[in-house]
């Protein structure tokens, strides 16, 4: 059965005793791989890949920091205002690659890692949990299953 769980107690669960941050340039949590397209990057590879992709008009430095990454190439994306907005850059774009927003901030995200999570380990047991992943991610965000960038299967 899937949950949607804290922000606050997935940070517990992944780094003991920190919390989970307001996600910003810098930060001190380590690298963790949450699920197979949730990688939180520590703030040196950020940095890297915010300085090193190539997608000029997605503004990456500028409008958006990239603190995350998936087991394929794209980006998860953080807005450097205060509002802590997600989007996702598909690396297939090239240099055209915009951001693409989710409608969910910097919590909401790692709540969406945790549920993908989750679902990867009931599909390693055989189990079809899709439907129910599909209906979690909204009551995350509305909208979100739809403009989620993955296809659940």
């Amino acid at each position: 059965m899937l949950a949607l769980q804290t922000p606050a107690a997935i940070a517990e669960r992944l780094w003991p005793g920190t919390g989970w941050p307001a996600l910003m340039p810098g930060h001190g949590l380590p690298r963790a791989e949450i699920a197979g397209d949730f990688l939180l990057l520590d703030h040196l590879e950020a940095a890297e890949e915010t300085w090193g992709r190539d997608a000029p008009l997605a503004n990456l430095g500028q409008d958006w920091w990239v603190f995350a990454c998936s087991g394929t190439g794209d980006a998860w994306l953080l807005s450097r205002d205060q509002q802590q907005t997600i989007a996702f850059l598909d690396h297939a774009a090239g240099p055209d690659a915009l951001p693409r927003l989710l409608g969910i901030d910097a919590g909401q995200w790692l709540q969406l890692a945790d549920l993908m999570a989750q679902l990867e380990a009931a599909q390693d047991q055989g189990l079809e949990l899709a439907p129910q992943a599909r209906v979690l991610m909204a009551q995350l965000a509305p909208g979100l299953p739809t403009c989620y960038p993955y296809t659940l299967a």
